[in-house]
């Protein structure tokens, strides 16, 4: 988990009002922030724009996957 997230914060952090300072944080460095509550993993705050970025990555190895599966079937088919 932590090649592809660097910061932790707990939730007492939002409990003190520390909020802000945290969104801030993920907005200028772009980076993930993993939430942790009671030891364990709770939640990851993720800047919007990366967010979408991942979304949009993820729809496209989806959607080539599905050609890939296509094109494997139509081959099957051929033989």
């Amino acid at each position: 988990m932590e090649k592809y997230i660097e910061d932790t914060t707990l939730t007492r952090e939002f409990c003190k009002g520390q909020s802000a300072k945290l969104f801030k944080k993920v907005k200028d460095t772009k980076k993930p922030l993993r939430v942790t509550r009671n030891g364990k993993d709770y939640v990851v705050i993720l800047d919007f724009d990366e967010y979408i970025k991942m979304v949009e990555k993820i729809n496209l190895c989806e959607r080539s996957i599905g050609v890939r599966k296509k094109w494997d079937n139509f081959w099957q088919k051929m033989l």
